[in-house]
């Protein structure tokens, strides 16, 4: 822009010096003197909040990620204790109990459902089969959590072959008795 462009004028008034532009109202060029100084000033400071603003995003970033691995781990050791829970032993003696009934019921089929010695070595059998499930030496260590699949699996125990084989040995007993 050049003096040719804008023809600038210039007055004193009450000993200050006063510019002027013709076309161009003094409302105008404070207007624009303003804006440029808060342009000035802003700029700055928005850039700061700009770089505060990616930090903190950064930040609630890592924390997120630390809130999911702290979920993970807590649900890791939820399970943990979940599966080493045993169960109690009023869970313990009422799975004995359905065992017992499961026995008997099987053996009923085969009229030997009072044959006690049958009974038990068939619930021996169902004992087993639930013991093999979950890895343990005894009822009283499955876990606590699985107590209803574990009652389900004796309700729902069917072995023909061993059925069989435990009939036929009380078809002997009772034949040599």
């Amino acid at each position: 822009m050049t003096d040719n462009e804008f023809p600038v004028q210039t007055e004193e008034v009450n000993g200050k010096r006063r510019i002027s532009v013709p076309g161009i109202t003094e409302q105008q060029v404070i207007n624009q003197f303003i804006a440029t100084t808060i342009q000035a000033m802003m700029a700055p400071v928005m850039r700061n909040i700009g770089e505060i603003l990616e930090r903190n995003n950064q930040a609630m970033e890592r924390i997120a990620a630390t809130q999911q691995m702290m979920s993970q781990r807590i649900s890791d050791l939820e399970k943990q204790v979940r599966l080493k829970t045993p169960l109690s032993r009023a869970q313990e003696r009422y799975i004995n109990e359905t065992i017992r009934a499961r026995a008997r019921e099987l053996l009923e089929a085969k009229g030997f459902a009072e044959d006690k010695k049958a009974v038990s070595k068939l619930g021996g059998h169902i004992r087993k089969s639930v013991l093999a499930r979950y890895g343990v030496d005894s009822l009283r260590e499955a876990p606590a959590y699985d107590y209803e699949t574990a009652l389900d699996q004796v309700k729902c125990w069917y072995d023909p072959l061993v059925i069989r084989d435990v009939v036929k040995e009380a078809r002997k007993r009772n034949e040599n008795a």
